[in-house]
């Protein structure tokens, strides 16, 4: 069997990277070219090219110590080594949370973050940018034992004080041992709070990132990870010990951080509401442990091996309320070594084929789809906006070329009555840009002002105030009242928005096609900026909100600070996301309006001023009209060109939409 499932998804995104570049950096040459690239258009193209590079398949792999993870994930991923490439087996267990990805900019190596960056007062994130925190180790990548080196530090621990372990939120279950030592209480904690293994293998450099992390104590410490990486993944695995089933651990790890329901009816609910599409797994390892009645025909055997294997997933899939189709038992140390020594009859038994299939068939396109309309929208308004530009241009060189026909029959009074009419419409386009320019400050104004609503540092006070009353309050009536206040607040925030951006689009509307009319630029269109996803992703919000505010259970047994910390995960994380998306798109979405009302007659003034600037010329100097009328024919061959090599760029976008359109769905 072989991973090729996997490896079909990556190629699958390997492509989508290379199509979208590709229609891109064509766009991009197309609008270059032919001077219809502006500094803002430029900077969304560079936007788009970044976001695609950045794309890529994430699979976390969770489990607590000894269940077989760096075995597993050896076995998925890197048996063409022919060698284990994350250190396994007993007192290498990964201790710190492991990031494997493949960067070709960066040089092959191990990026560590020291346990003792819990001192500071920076969110992960910020440490995870700052590269003067980090250890670096680099490696060899054809050397087996510079590898082996360098990735053992994943496994190192760091003997320290128990006032230390405390202070630094190091204690309890699965972190800290006590140990006996004549100057007091000392315990052993991870050396490291964060690795990145940047190694040159296909897989990786394909666009696959693998996130190993060690059970419930690394997620419970890490909160900032569990809430913001661990559902960003597109597929998540947990391992088990079949042998040992479910443990009280295994349970906790599912049920806070992974499986984001607590029965079929609530994850049905869940979907139908906001699917995220990924991928969550669970994997029961070692099967090859278990002790099975063993009988005189070797087939009877295996099918008791069969039915107790049926009936611990249908066990596990009942206690942790999933598809037992989502449940699969393997060996993943039968896996590894079939797949090493090349024994076909040893990686049929590991069943790993299952997994892999599984993993191929159902990681998720989502970002990939959205990020693919987003791109092809940006292009497409590029292209429409040069098209507009193109047809214009194209009538005023054949209104030129027909008045300079005319001109070579008429006399000086037809020559001044063209000079007369190209003037007003001269001062007609220099009055409209007058008036249109007169509503900058009333944007300005209004833009100021929905920027004000939007302003995440503003939200993040609120949600900051509203923590701090519900962790010093000692009512659970009013921690409630509390969190009802706040999602008051925020619906009238949202109300503020929308009531925003519907002054600043009908200011637009009015403008726009009041210049569009006298002008005949067509029918004038307000780029939308929708803002029901913001009102649909707060009532998630208040749904999990109500969920578990309201348990009488859960007021109960929370108090203070705890109670605050389940707020910030179900109902801040969310609406701190609502208002940075608010916040990053409408600045860019108010920038855009004007430009599309002002661009225009910025063009038709040029043109107004070449055409009055030519004809003056001609009457004034006496020109040969059958040159200028040769110049205009020149003119009127480029700009076919320009249609020609527009339409080849549409079509070719058109063609690539579809194909995408077929390929995502």
């Amino acid at each position: 069997m072989s991973k090729a499932a996997i490896t079909e998804r990556l190629a699958d995104l390997q492509s989508w990277h290379h199509g979208l570049d590709t229609q891109i950096s064509r766009a991009l040459l197309f609008l270059r070219t032919h001077d219809f690239l502006t500094a803002n258009l430029e900077a969304a193209f560079k936007d788009a090219l970044a976001l695609v590079a950045k794309e890529r398949v994430t699979i976390t792999f969770v489990a607590e110590v000894s269940r077989g993870k760096s075995e597993l994930i050896n076995g998925l991923f890197f048996t063409d080594l022919g060698r284990r490439l994350l250190p396994s087996g007993p007192g290498k267990s990964t201790r710190c949370i492991t990031e494997l990805r493949f960067n070709r900019d960066v040089k092959t190596g191990l990026k560590l973050l020291p346990i003792e960056t819990r001192e500071s007062p920076k969110r992960l994130a910020e440490l995870q940018n700052d590269e003067n925190e980090w250890r670096i180790v680099h490696f060899d990548a054809d050397n087996p034992d510079s590898i082996a080196r360098a990735l053992a530090a994943l496994s190192e621990t760091k003997r320290i004080s128990l006032t230390d372990a405390v202070a630094w939120g190091l204690h309890g279950e699965g972190i800290a041992v006590p140990v006996n030592d004549s100057e007091g209480a000392m315990v052993d904690v991870p050396r490291w709070r964060y690795a990145v293994v940047n190694f040159p293998h296909p897989l990786l450099d394909a666009g696959l990132v693998i996130i190993d992390t060690p059970g419930l104590a690394a997620l419970s410490l890490e909160p900032e990870f569990a809430r913001e990486r661990i559902p960003n993944a597109d597929a998540l695995v947990m391992i088990l010990d079949i042998t040992q089933g479910v443990a009280k651990s295994d349970l906790a790890v599912w049920r806070d951080y992974l499986g984001n329901a607590r029965s079929f009816r609530e994850r049905a609910i869940e979907q139908s509401i906001d699917e995220s599409k990924q991928v969550r797994m669970v994997v029961m390892n070692k099967i090859d442990a278990l002790d099975v009645t063993q009988h005189v025909d070797p087939l009877e055997t295996s099918r008791e091996l069969l039915r107790e294997i049926d009936r611990r997933v249908r066990d596990t899939a009942d206690l942790l309320r999933i598809d037992p189709m989502r449940v699969i038992a393997l060996s993943a140390r039968q896996g590894l070594m079939g797949k090493l020594a090349d024994d076909k009859d040893q990686i049929i038994k590991s069943r790993m084929y299952q997994l892999e299939a599984n993993l191929g068939a159902n990681l998720p396109r989502n970002r990939q789809t959205a990020l693919t309309t987003s791109v092809l929208s940006t292009i497409s308004n590029a292209l429409e906006t040069a098209q507009a530009a193109l047809d214009s241009q194209r009538f005023d060189t054949l209104e030129g070329l027909n008045r300079l026909s005319i001109l070579r029959e008429k006399n000086d009074k037809l020559m001044q009555s063209v000079v007369s009419q190209a003037g007003a419409r001269h001062d007609r386009v220099d009055a409209a840009l007058k008036e249109v320019r007169g509503i900058k400050n009333i944007q300005a104004r209004l833009g100021e002002e929905l920027a004000a609503i939007v302003d995440v540092g503003a939200a993040r006070y609120e949600a900051d105030r509203v923590k701090t009353a519900i962790a010093g309050s000692l009512l659970s009536a009013n921690t409630v009242e509390t969190v009802k206040k706040y999602f008051t607040l925020v619906e009238e925030k949202l109300a503020a928005i929308d009531f925003k951006i519907e002054q600043i689009r009908e200011l637009f509307k009015t403008v726009g096609e009041k210049m569009r009319d006298e002008f005949a630029l067509g029918k004038y269109e307000v780029h939308p900026f929708p803002t029901q996803r913001f009102h649909t992703e707060l009532q998630k919000a208040r749904g999990k909100s109500d969920a578990e505010f309201t348990k009488t259970s859960n007021l109960l047994v929370r108090r203070g600070g705890s109670l605050a910390e389940q707020f910030e995960e179900l109902v801040v994380s969310r609406v701190m996301q609502i208002f940075t998306i608010a916040s990053r798109e409408s600045a860019s979405w108010t920038r855009g309006l004007y430009t599309s009302i002002e661009q225009p007659l910025l063009e038709i003034r040029e043109q107004m001023q070449a055409r009055v600037a030519g004809i003056e010329q001609i009457k004034v100097a006496e020109l040969d009209l059958a040159e200028r009328i040769a110049e205009l024919q020149a003119r009127m061959d480029t700009l076919k060109k320009k249609h020609s090599a527009l339409a080849e760029a549409r079509t070719g976008l058109e063609r690539f939409a579809e194909k995408s359109a077929g390929e995502l769905a």
